[in-house]
């Protein structure tokens, strides 16, 4: 009776143990065999001709906005680990200056533009920020890395109109479509801003202090602390309360561009939105929501008890850029747990366990980014 005693109570101080330590443990950055194993897999999307056969035309039938989600989020991922290790850069150059070519193709901007071609020979001042965001934070990739001038030119005009509209903005923000303002969108449009300001010098920045001044007293929803998800253009009104994977999205740009204020709505973010369970951390879409919907929203996707995956995937990269190294650790076993790898000789891509979701390579690039998350402030390669 006592040997089982003992043999209990060792089994006990073991897990117990091994759940500390997990709980505790710090993520680490990922091995360069692995990134290129992963970069492989982009670079080939990224190659894919417009047909009915390419993944491309896949992610077109289910959003359209995730192709150029996919593109630009492979781009900002290859910026970040170019950053950490130069030896990418070549390759980084490349894929990138193919990601941009796609993004300006009428394929994608016929989506967000009703005018022909959205860039030459002017810039359309009426398009969508979500579009014209995106595109300016590619250009200013590019720039960053690239000894090459080619798009230095449209990355100028494109920033100049940028600047002017929010200048002349309301709301100090710009619709993504017809008259709802969406935050998330507007984050990406401001930082590819603050990036043009780094690179060139350029007075632009000053929009991001703007609207950081004007958010905090405006774009607050009380109940949270957090930034709402949605205003409405003409009343410059919240019209949706925060959201996770919107909140989660937003931080991630505006650590680009007031790092201060990115990590006090993170912080908000874990105490409204999360739970912490030790060796994992869950992220809800709404606070205090506890519904279970197989097929969700667009943006959400699946909800199990008001948990969704893009709320967790997103803490995930806030995690990793502002240094929350246990938390990271925490959110990178919950998405291993929900996802399982599929590896070839020279490649690595996704899939989600236990449902039929259809994300690749969309989920491959917002993950690539998430975990190579770095500043990219101090160098410039020209």
């Amino acid at each position: 009776m006592r040997s089982k005693c003992k043999i209990v109570t060792l089994a006990a101080i073991i897990l117990g143990s091994i759940f500390l330590y997990l709980s505790v443990q710090q993520y680490g950055y990922p091995e360069k065999a692995e990134l290129q194993h992963k970069i492989s897999y982009l670079e080939k999307f990224v190659n894919q001709p417009f047909n009915n056969n390419s993944e491309l035309e896949a992610l077109r039938k289910q959003n359209p906005e995730w192709i150029l989600f996919s593109l630009s989020f492979t781009v900002y991922a290859l910026t970040n680990i170019t950053m950490k290790d130069t030896s990418f850069r070549h390759s980084a150059i490349t894929i990138i200056d193919k990601a941009i070519q796609k993004a300006t193709s009428d394929t994608i901007y016929q989506y967000y533009s009703e005018q022909r071609n959205p860039l030459y020979p002017n810039i359309d001042t009426t398009g969508s920020i979500l579009y014209l965001g995106h595109l300016n934070m590619m250009l200013a990739c590019y720039r960053l890395l690239s000894p090459e001038c080619r798009y230095d030119e449209l990355h100028d005009r494109l920033s100049a109109s940028l600047y002017q509209r929010y200048s002349k903005s309301k709301y100090h923000s710009l619709p993504s479509y017809s008259s709802n303002i969406w935050i998330a969108d507007n984050t990406v449009g401001l930082a590819s801003l603050y990036l043009h300001s780094q690179i060139t010098g350029s007075k632009y920045k000053s929009s991001c202090t703007e609207w950081v001044k004007y958010a905090k007293q405006h774009f607050i929803d009380s109940k949270t602390g957090l930034l709402c998800s949605k205003i409405d253009e003409e009343s410059g009104k919240m019209i949706e309360a925060s959201r996770g994977s919107m909140i989660g999205w937003c931080i991630l740009f505006i650590f680009r561009f007031d790092s201060e204020f990115a990590q006090k709505q993170f912080e908000l973010f874990k105490s409204e939105h999360s739970k912490n369970l030790g060796i994992i951390r869950l992220f809800k879409e709404r606070s205090g929501d506890f519904t279970t919907d197989k097929y969700g929203e667009i943006d959400s996707g699946p909800l199990f008890m008001g948990y969704s995956i893009p709320a967790n995937a997103f803490a995930f990269g806030d995690a990793v850029a502002l240094d929350d190294k246990v938390n990271a650790q925490r959110l990178k076993r919950l998405i291993n747990l929900g996802s399982k790898s599929i590896k070839s000789d020279d490649e690595i891509h996704y899939k989600v366990r236990y449902i039929d979701l259809p994300i690749s390579p969309l989920a491959e690039a917002l993950l690539l980014y998430f975990e190579t998350m770095s500043e990219w402030d101090n160098i410039n390669f020209r």
